[in-house]
């Protein structure tokens, strides 16, 4: 039988929609408070949030009348018909908030129009039903106090976090909304202890304030305006990227989001596939091309297709990541004659063939003429394996195989190569499996420079390579092969066959380099278009400021 559920279900149900647990509490009180005009803001809670909240303001405070009117739903002074949504500036607009908070806790709410603290006046709530109403002391603005939340919602109340980790989800809260309201006062305690002092600054003034400098100097900042969008912002620089990924915070029009199709666009422009990279970005779109209203806790949004927003971020991210290479580039203060010498230093190539299956560049040739470079790169190499280079700001290592791989994918996505032909020709024995897989792809060696024959059925023979392979062996040819079967589609089996190319033929740990070798290396490597990352996602360069260098030795 269908039947009309009673009102206090009702009442309990939508009002577990907008307040889930303390922090969505805080976020909601703190919106009012922004939306009072608020300019200081003082947030405390006790037991994570779950044993009292309490948010004092200086806005525009409410009137006696007004303070029942405010828990009631639907109420609300920020718009007045659905066509102000399309213009809507303020950050609440739902009327549901307060409601939602005076269901499911003991609610008071003392507050003042006035300067003269005579006129303020106080209203107890008790699941939703008004207890008191009397004169209360307060100067202008409202102060909100909330207690024993969801003690009538047993059920929600049991799912709950520990105190410990719900009170870090009212700061995750309290951080997000300093972090865009630049201009107001932000004080937070917790158990009646400070744990932020935030008064107003600019934007690097308040990440510095919270994460400290460290976050600003292992970061970039992103800046881009038009006339319906512009975003503002600090993402951490690409050698310095791991898998950990803690601060990432993606703020659009005041409000913090969750943004998965902007956090890919992020991600892809790293071009590292396993990197979790740090961020903290402010988006702001005009009112009527964004639309906060899909849920009751406004963490979802849409913004309007023809913004472009994607795309804009995605252009932004690129230019400044090669920005960011052109300035790596400069802090290495090499002289224009040096850099023009190590692009036209060319190793004469010819192969040796060392025994069948194998073959490998010969020396260059002594009698050759070639230019002498004047000077090269301050740079020296460690176990055979890393390049230090040395910087105007510091010390850069760099990964000789991370980072020959990069400039041989460059190369041949470029098809900047030719072929080279094998003094003594590779022969290999495929299995049924290894043939079928070649056959079926064989255009595709051969567009990358492979000229091959078979002889017999399964019979392989390997003529000329291209001329970025320094050694190449029957393994390599296998593993090549190999790499065509590791993914389902046709683009990432391309992918792999390219990435597989340019791992085989890098220089590899252990491989000694002339002074003139590794200033070429670094020379193309800050040439390419990720110079930061191989094509497989590891790092090539660490860099290593003077300051960490200083603080190590305590000075």
């Amino acid at each position: 039988m269908i039947k009309k559920l009673p009102e206090d279900v009702i009442k309990k149900i939508s009002a577990g929609e907008v307040i889930e647990n303390p922090a969505s509490c805080v976020r909601e009180l703190i919106e009012n408070s922004l939306d009072a005009g608020a300019r200081h803001i003082k947030i405390s809670i006790w037991g994570g949030g779950i044993d009292a909240i309490e948010i004092e303001d200086d806005g525009v405070g409410m009137s006696p009348e007004e303070i029942p009117i405010a828990v009631q739903r639907f109420t609300t002074s920020k718009i007045s018909s659905f066509e102000d949504l399309k213009r809507l500036k303020t950050l609440g607009f739902r009327g549901e908030a307060l409601y939602a908070i005076a269901q499911v806790s003991d609610l008071t709410i003392t507050s003042c129009t006035s300067d003269d603290a005579t006129l303020g006046w106080e209203c107890n709530f008790n699941a939703g039903e008004l207890i008191s109403s009397k004169p209360a002391p307060r100067k202008k603005g409202t102060t909100v106090i909330v207690k024993d939340l969801f003690f009538n919602l047993p059920v929600r109340r049991k799912f709950l976090l520990s105190k410990r980790e719900e009170g870090k989800r009212v700061l995750d809260e309290v951080i997000s909304y300093s972090l865009w309201h630049t201009n107001v006062y932000f004080e937070y305690y917790e158990d009646g202890s400070k744990k932020l002092d935030l008064p107003p600054g600019d934007f690097a003034q308040r990440i510095m304030a919270i994460f400290g400098r460290e976050f600003l100097e292992k970061s970039v900042f992103l800046d881009y305006r038009d006339d319906y969008l512009n975003f503002t912002g600090f993402v951490e620089k690409p050698e310095v990227v791991d898998q950990k990924g803690y601060k990432q915070i993606l703020l659009i029009n005041g409000r913090r989001v969750k943004g998965d199709q902007l956090k890919k666009v992020i991600y892809r422009a790293y071009e590292k596939p396993y990197g979790q990279p740090e961020f903290i970005l402010k988006v702001e779109v005009e009112p009527e091309f964004v639309d906060f209203n899909i849920h009751p806790q406004k963490r979802e949004v849409r913004i309007a297709p023809y913004v472009r927003i994607t795309e804009k971020l995605f252009k932004t991210l690129d230019s400044r990541f090669k920005e960011y290479s052109k300035e790596i580039v400069d802090s290495i203060k090499v002289s224009s004659d040096s850099l023009k010498a190590n692009k036209t230093y060319e190793q004469v190539v010819t192969v040796k063939q060392l025994e069948f299956g194998e073959a490998i560049l010969s020396e260059p040739d002594r009698n050759t003429p070639k230019e002498v470079p004047v000077e090269f790169l301050n740079v020296w190499q460690a176990h055979k394996s890393y390049i230090f280079v040395q910087t105007s700001n510091g010390v850069m290592v760099i990964d000789q195989h991370a980072a020959h791989e990069r400039i041989l994918y460059d190369k041949l996505r470029k098809k900047e190569y030719s072929s080279q032909a094998l003094m003594f020709p590779i022969l290999i024995e495929l299995s049924a499996k290894e043939k079928a897989l070649f056959e079926m792809y064989e255009e595709l060696f051969s567009s990358f420079g492979f000229e091959y024959r078979f002889l017999g059925s399964n019979s392989l023979v390997i003529d000329k390579v291209p001329t970025i392979f320094r050694s190449v062996s029957k393994e390599d040819i296998r593993d090549l092969i190999a790499s065509l079967e590791e993914s389902a589609s046709l683009p990432d089996r391309l992918e792999n066959f390219l990435k597989t190319v340019a791992c085989k033929s890098a220089i590899k740990f252990g491989d000694e380099l002339s002074r003139e070798e590794m200033s070429k290396l670094v020379d193309e490597l800050l040439a390419t278009d990720v110079p930061f990352y191989c094509p497989h996602g590891r790092p090539t360069i660490y860099f290593i400021a003077l300051e960490e260098l200083a603080s190590k030795f305590e000075r």
